[in-house]
């Protein structure tokens, strides 16, 4: 092992895919894609928590539906989002798509990702291809979807078209939200990404930029939502928030705070 990233390697391969590499810096392991920026971190005492802001900021999906049964991840890492529902929402089932093998590989065996959770199902492959399939399957609906498809370069580029969020549309159920976790830096690339999920969802969506990130995590639901409704969280969201950790207080304020307005005021 050797030091890297200021970290210590604890793994590193690389396949037709790139890089992938492993780095312990004191409680915290992370992933990389042979670059500097994070994928993934974990911490080693608590792996079921959330490490990076952006991934709280994409649970924020749970002020809108508070009690996920099933639930569609787009992209797995070192399985972050997978390993706090699991741990938090027992009678949650969850399908994961994942583009490379080798990250299912790294996630079982560095990042505490079950191997045989009967709740959880990963399957290997194309994540446009996965969504457009399950849209067709009658009985294929979900309450969460959580779509954080990255690699080193940016998000996959299927994932950003206009049929991907169709489909996404028609996989939630009637109280189903999608939380995605977008670049807010490439204005243009985000501008065409929020229009697209915006006539998927009829203009149902909030943003929730992340603080000092250049991450924006874009909402979109099935219903309307409201900032009356919002408001109304604010009886139940610190519980929320001592039962999972998760700083939910701070992502309701926000999305009180900035709402749809938001997309117009900075981007424009």
């Amino acid at each position: 092992m050797r030091l890297y990233y200021d970290g210590l390697v604890v793994h590193q391969a690389q396949s037709d895919d790139g890089v992938i590499e492993v780095v312990d810096l004191g409680d915290t392991r992370s992933l990389h894609f042979g670059t500097f920026p994070r994928q993934s971190s974990m911490s080693l005492r608590t792996p079921h928590t959330l490490e990076l802001s952006y991934t709280e900021a994409m649970m924020a999906c749970l002020l809108l539906n508070p009690n996920p049964k099933r639930a569609l991840v787009v992209g797995l890492g070192g399985g972050s989002l997978v390993k706090i529902l699991l741990h938090h929402f027992p009678e949650c089932h969850i399908d994961v798509i994942e583009y490379r093998q080798d990250v299912v590989d790294v996630a079982h065996n560095y990042f505490n990702v079950p191997k045989n959770d009967p709740r959880l199902n990963i399957h290997v492959g194309d994540g446009y291809l996965f969504v457009q399939e399950r849209y067709y399957q009658a009985d294929a609906t979900y309450d969460l979807l959580l779509v954080d498809a990255y690699d080193h370069v940016g998000m996959a580029a299927s994932i950003g078209v206009q049929a991907f969020f169709d489909a996404c549309a028609g996989l939630l159920t009637s109280v189903g939200v999608m939380s995605i976790n977008l670049w807010g830096s490439d204005r243009p690339l985000f501008n065409q990404t929020m229009a697209r999920i915006n006539q998927s969802f009829d203009g149902r969506s909030m943003i929730l930029p992340v603080k000092d990130k250049g991450n924006v995590i874009g909402l979109a639901m099935m219903q309307t939502v409201t900032n009356a409704a919002l408001k109304k969280l604010n009886a139940t969201v610190e519980q929320q928030e001592l039962e999972l950790n998760i700083n939910l207080p701070k992502s309701l304020h926000n999305l009180i705070r900035q709402n749809r307005s938001l997309i117009n005021r900075l981007f424009s």
